[in-house]
């Protein structure tokens, strides 16, 4: 499910053990990476965001819409 906080929104809060994970999910439908569509300053809005939620990792999740179907790229939190 997503949490909306006054200031903004968290995508996902999942769980991987005892640990919650917010995930910010990005789609597009042009050529790149989704990943590099959220950029430095999302990145802070959503760590912070995830820090008053009470969740411990961000992981960012992009999806793109190519013409044979979809890619997706997950980045773990910390790694980036």
């Amino acid at each position: 499910h997503n949490l909306v906080l006054d200031d903004g929104e968290i995508d996902l809060i999942a769980r991987d053990g005892a640990k919650r994970v917010a995930v910010e999910v990005r789609t597009i439908t042009g050529p790149g990476d989704p990943i590099d569509a959220v950029d430095r300053g999302k990145r802070r809005h959503v760590a912070s965001l995830a820090g008053r939620a009470g969740v411990t990792r961000v992981d960012l999740v992009g999806i793109a819409l190519r013409s044979w179907g979809l890619e997706i790229h997950w980045v773990p939190g910390g790694s980036w």
